[in-house]
């Protein structure tokens, strides 16, 4: 089964062709490309501007065909919302145009699997992405042979925040590493007090994504009701909510604070 596979939580984006046989996921071909938050549109810009060219590009450098793809796997975040937003729209698009199944998963534990190679084993994963804002989206993962396992669910946290729960998680001298992008915006809060975990991805792979997916995808029909129902997994509030709590609509305003 030949899948698609994409995260677009940060401003890296990364695609990759995978091929699933039963429970192995062999890795195709890959491109991962290193945005800039001062890049405008285009083809070095945003996402937009890079999808779904990626995932073309890739099918012609192993000379494959778009209707070949049987599956399409995607980080849901937590992540920029508009890395978001337009990773998912695109791939839904290109799921339900072809009538596909699709998978999402969570971008962190995409990243927390991308780094078990280099984690002890039962080795508890803090993957860690800027959030900006002064905080970090983190995840709490445990290494569990070649896979992870959630601990706790995703979250935004502040540096102090994060800190005091990894104590509480490290109690009884479990093995703790943290890494990722987040890591290294906040290293001179963290560093010292988090361990860092060297030699793997700063952002989430989507090789990793296609392997956390594989299960789903493996004997799943098209379902368009399932393709709608996919959305991001953002964590915290937009600006948006938070600023207009109650909409645009009639009584909206009532939230704002001046």
């Amino acid at each position: 089964m030949l899948v698609a596979a994409l995260d677009t939580a940060t401003l890296t984006l990364s695609c990759a062709l995978c091929e699933l046989r039963g429970a192995e996921v062999e890795l195709i071909c890959e491109r991962t490309e290193h945005g800039s938050a001062k890049a405008g549109p285009g083809a070095t810009g945003g996402h937009g501007g890079r999808l779904p060219g990626a995932l073309r590009d890739l099918l012609v450098a192993v000379d494959r065909k778009l209707g070949e793809v049987e599956g399409y796997a995607v980080g849901l975040g937590p992540g920029s919302f508009t890395g978001l937003r337009v990773g998912l729209a695109t791939w839904k698009g290109l799921a339900y145009a072809n009538q596909r199944p699709i998978a999402g998963v969570s971008s962190l534990a995409a990243l927390a699997l991308a780094a078990v190679p280099a984690a002890p084993e039962g080795a508890l994963l803090l993957p860690l992405l800027d959030a900006r804002k002064g905080e970090v989206y983190a995840g709490f993962y445990r290494r569990s042979g070649a896979g992870v396992e959630a601990e706790q669910p995703d979250a935004a946290l502040g540096p102090q925040a994060l800190l005091e729960r990894a104590a509480s998680l490290s109690l009884g001298g479990r093995t703790l590493v943290a890494f990722g992008e987040g890591y290294e915006a906040y290293r001179s809060l963290l560093g010292g007090k988090l361990p860092a975990l060297p030699g793997v991805p700063a952002t989430p792979p989507a090789h990793a994504v296609a392997r956390l997916a594989a299960a789903r995808l493996g004997n799943a029909a098209f379902d368009p009701a399932a393709v709608f129902a996919l959305e991001p997994h953002y964590v915290r509030k937009s600006e948006a909510e938070v600023k207009f709590p109650d909409g645009f609509g009639p009584g909206a305003g009532k939230g704002v604070k001046s």
